[in-house]
């Protein structure tokens, strides 16, 4: 046998280009000719499909790479049947269901190693539809799937969408099973009252009601958090309940009441409840005003006490944050911060975000006081500003001290001048009188020192100057125990462990003895719930001896991590 390598001449057939052909050639019988024809058309080779890879003419059952580029390119063409195929061939390529659909296809056609009806259901996997169907399509996959493609018995008409509904599901609604009652109860009236008219008409209102077709249910839907997804996860619980949405929320919770299905209510309630964050916090609350759940509420407003400035200050979702529930915020006792600037900080960031609503990002904090300094006018002193002077009235600016602070509190024009004199004559007569603080209410004037203690750690402290004064703040654990210990101690201003900046550019008293009220707030999570500790209100005088330097120790039994401490300072005449 003798083969040949040679191109196929463009007197036989017309030219393709990226097309090479090998032909066999014998010297031998009229029957090794034959097989020759034969050979030939199994080995010939072009380049087909969007990926331009080679392509033989015959499908090889050991062919694994072939045949899985062809499964890809079927899924590919399913979702548009009509889309073509690049190709190096000048003819367009169609993909189609079987390879009698195009006889005349210039090119070998592709067929699946799997019979139509299989490739119909992988195309249709519940898994797959759920990431790419419609929210119609999914509930009507499953449905068919759970009742094996059976006669619905009634259709809902809701949010312009026809929902197949079975009887076997329709007790898990009472919303779903009254429409059907009452449509089913009017059917058999309005039949009754036909019964004696003509034929004729008789006939025509038989073939409206007929006894088979499925009864029309139609749900009006005035909410507008309710939509198509929440309406198709809700309807696939009746038929999967093990059915979980893309997210719980207040769509699903609402959809839930407008069905009537308890059940899936209180289940939304309770996944809500364990995932309070804060890009939820404020949707969840805003729920649980709507529907009165007073469990919801507390523990959003709970989450907010202790988490607005750490973490939702920093978040976008901080402009959906509404005024009233802000104020209350604020000025709740148990509100956490590491310091009182941070709550202004927060405020200022809340306040951008209202006049600025379409803004999507939170920008620098160094934008937010640009913007606030280009003003001319002082904000709250405008009629606009008017309605946030009670956010403003419930901060405690007289807690906020430092230098670089207090020069931002003069450059952003949102306070008015007779505020920002009253503040720094404070601070004047406070250092002036040896840290005497005019305080009426500890509970509201008391200053804000907090710590986050988040690990499993044996001790944490954290130093503060006030007014002259320097105190360290620390949390130990005791042991090997469940047991932590809270304490403050005064610190002279040349201790190492004050910073030597501060030694530098802060003022400090040469006093010996200092009045301080002081009160401690442990917040920690057990049990599923956020616990307080205090140790309420205390007074003593620091001084700079060992023995009198260094308060009672308040010590709680059974914490553990994360554990937020407040140190709320004050100092008396």
């Amino acid at each position: 046998m003798h083969i040949q390598w040679s191109r196929l001449s463009s007197r036989n057939m017309p030219c393709r280009p990226h097309t090479r052909l090998m032909f066999i050639t014998s010297h031998h019988s009229q029957q090794n000719s034959t097989r020759s024809v034969s050979a030939r058309s199994l080995c010939q080779r072009t380049q087909a499909g969007h990926t331009n890879r080679w392509q033989l003419a015959g499908a090889l059952g050991s062919d694994l790479l072939g045949q899985a580029q062809i499964q890809r390119a079927e899924e590919f063409g399913d979702k548009s049947a009509d889309r073509k195929i690049k190709s190096a061939d000048p003819m367009a390529l169609h993909w189609h269901e079987d390879a009698t659909s195009c006889p005349q296809s210039p090119l070998p056609r592709l067929v699946h190693p799997l019979s139509a009806s299989r490739r119909t259901r992988l195309c249709k996997d519940v898994t797959w539809s759920s990431k790419l169907d419609t929210p119609e399509e999914q509930f009507c996959i499953l449905s068919r799937r759970v009742t094996q493609n059976a006669k619905p018995d009634a259709v809902l008409e809701c949010l312009g969408v026809r929902w197949e509904l079975h009887c076997s599901v329709l007790g898990g609604s009472d919303t779903l099973s009254e429409l059907y009652t009452n449509s089913k109860r009017q059917r058999a009236a309005f039949k009754d009252s036909r019964v004696h008219r003509s034929q004729c008409g008789r006939g025509l209102i038989y073939r409206k009601w007929h006894p088979s077709s499925p009864l029309i249910l139609r749900l009006p839907v005035k909410d507008t958090s309710i939509n198509e997804e929440s309406l198709s996860f809700a309807l696939r619980t009746l038929y999967d309940p093990e059915e979980r949405p893309s997210e719980w929320g207040e769509a699903v919770l609402s959809t839930a009441a407008l069905l009537g299905m308890s059940n899936l209510f209180q289940e939304c309630l309770k996944d809500m409840l364990t995932k309070i964050s804060s890009a939820t916090v404020c949707s969840f609350h805003k729920a649980s005003c709507k529907f009165k759940e007073t469990v919801l509420q507390r523990a959003c407003e709970r989450w907010l006490e202790l988490f607005l400035v750490t973490e939702l200050s920093c978040h976008i979702k901080l402009k959906d944050l509404p005024f009233d529930l802000l104020l209350k915020t604020l000025l709740s006792p148990r509100l956490f911060t590491s310091n009182e600037y941070e709550v202004l900080r927060a405020v200022l960031n809340w306040l951008y975000l209202q006049l600025n609503p379409l803004r999507q990002t939170l920008p620098a904090h160094s934008s937010i006081i640009t913007f606030f300094s280009r003003e001319t006018a002082v904000f709250l002193e405008q009629p606009q500003g008017q309605k946030y002077i009670t956010i403003f009235q419930a901060l405690r600016m007289h807690g906020i001290t430092e230098r670089q602070h207090l020069q931002e509190l003069q450059n952003i024009r949102v306070l008015p001048e007779s505020w920002l004199l009253h503040i720094l004559s404070s601070h004047y007569h406070t250092l002036y009188s040896g840290g005497d603080m005019v305080v009426t209410d500890f509970s509201k004037q008391a200053l804000r020192f907090g710590m986050m203690f988040d690990r499993e750690q044996e001790c944490c402290t954290q130093t503060i100057s006030l007014f002259g004064f320097y105190f360290l703040l620390q949390v130990a654990k005791m042991g090997e125990s469940d047991t932590y210990s809270f304490s403050i101690e005064r610190l002279r201003h040349w201790d190492p462990a004050v910073c030597q900046s501060s030694i530098v550019s802060r003022p400090y008293s040469v006093r010996s003895d200092r009045s301080v009220c002081y009160h401690i707030t442990v917040q920690n999570y057990a049990n599923g719930e956020w616990q307080e500790h205090s140790s309420g209100p205390a007074s003593q005088d620091f001084g700079l001896c060992k023995r009198r330097s260094r308060s009672k120790p308040f010590q709680i039994e059974g914490l553990s991590p994360p554990i937020l401490v407040t140190f709320a300072l004050a100092f008396p005449f």
